[in-house]
């Protein structure tokens, strides 16, 4: 089989990122997806993702995802593919178990980033589907908005074949290895190898990070398509995307967009997993909460209690919640991105950038906040 400069382990999101910057560079690189290239069974299915700038997450989040939205432009410029929506996003301060809003702010202040803190009259005046209380407050992002899942992906990858990366779908990884001269992925299909590895594997990463001691986990989140009375009072032009907390709800959602129903999800909580024995269906029982959470934020009229459409995706969780990209301990030819635990997506574009820069230039440090050694972590 043919050598190459890098083998990427995995063609899902990250690894299709990967894998467009590789051919932006002109190498000669092949990516491994053990599924068909942009599919429903690992962490990006669902159709749509949210894009924010001021980030409750942590401040040094900021000048990351400025980086994707910069490179998501690059991507739209390169392939003529609408991949990000900027309809805005609203964060609600509800007063309850609230905080996401309030650290938001914080660091939109400390980047200079567009973020309006808004009132309940200001928010009732400019969108009153949501049916809130007087004390509500929240923060509204003009530049924000979301990114449309396969469309992206799909963009990332033509532009990657266009530039003679090969991208191999249903050829799962058995086995790995690296050394000093090279590395090596074995397939049923055969063995490849290549100078650099860059192992970008989603939910099944666990299998690696266990190498090193990191007790990673995979968290099984259901998606929902709401019907909604009146649904042209909901669609893009009509409200932003929303978040709002409440003891036990985290309900983060999406206008009407491409398919009828209002799209939203719990992004608290979570049943522990087996990515390959994760239950795919989901049931009424778990319909009920998000039922009740949409008629909280939106009044028992608009939400009819009917579900359109559910979803079920993977949260790839690190110990902290933080991104882990970085080279892997004990070899200088491994890096590793994966831990997105539930937030990553948004940023894709700048993930792949950065995966390829380490695997590249050894001069080059991880994030602070992305270094696996925060960790106590062995050496493989």
């Amino acid at each position: 089989m043919a050598h190459y400069s890098t083998i990427v382990l995995g063609g899902g999101t990250m690894g299709t990122a990967a894998g467009w910057q590789l051919g932006l560079r002109g190498e000669k690189a092949l990516v491994l997806e053990q599924f068909s290239h942009v599919h429903s069974l690992g962490a990006h299915s669902g159709q749509t993702r949210v894009f924010r700038h001021a980030y409750a997450e942590g401040a040094d989040y900021v000048p990351f995802v400025l980086r994707a939205d910069k490179l998501w432009m690059d991507l739209e410029a390169e392939t003529g593919c609408k991949t990000l929506h900027r309809v805005g996003t609203l964060e609600f301060d509800t007063g309850m178990d609230s905080v996401s809003a309030k650290r938001a702010r914080e660091t939109a202040i400390a980047h200079g980033v567009a973020y309006d803190w808004l009132s309940a009259e200001e928010i009732r005046h400019r969108w009153p589907q949501f049916q809130i209380e007087d004390h509500w407050e929240a923060g509204y992002g003009v530049n924000a908005g979301f990114l449309d899942v396969e469309p992206a992906l799909h963009a990332m990858g033509n532009s990657a074949r266009a530039h003679n990366v090969e991208i191999r779908e249903n050829e799962a990884a058995l086995t790995w290895g690296a050394s000093d001269s090279g590395v090596w992925v074995e397939t049923a299909q055969g063995k490849h190898t290549g100078d650099r590895l860059i192992i970008t594997a989603g939910p099944w990463a666990w299998k690696v990070l266990a190498q090193v001691g990191i007790s990673y986990h995979v968290l099984r989140k259901t998606l929902w398509w709401m019907e909604i009375n009146n649904p042209e009072n909901y669609t893009s032009d009509r409200i932003p995307v929303y978040m709002a907390d409440r003891p036990g709800m985290g309900l983060y959602g999406f206008p009407v967009f491409s398919q009828p129903g209002l799209k939203y999800a719990n992004h608290q909580g979570g049943t522990e997993t087996d990515p390959d024995s994760v239950v795919r269906t989901t049931t009424a029982e778990e319909a009920q909460p998000l039922i009740d959470g949409g008629k909280w934020l939106f009044g028992d009229n608009a939400i009819t209690g009917k579900v359109l459409k559910s979803a079920v995706c993977m949260y790839a969780m690190s110990p902290d919640g933080h991104f882990i990209i970085d080279r892997l301990p004990g070899f200088n030819n491994v890096v590793i991105g994966c831990g997105f635990s539930g937030h990553g997506f948004k940023f894709t574009s700048a993930v792949g950038e950065h995966l390829v820069k380490l695997a590249y230039d050894s001069s080059v440090r991880p994030l602070g906040i992305f270094e696996i050694d925060r960790f106590a972590v062995a050496e493989v």
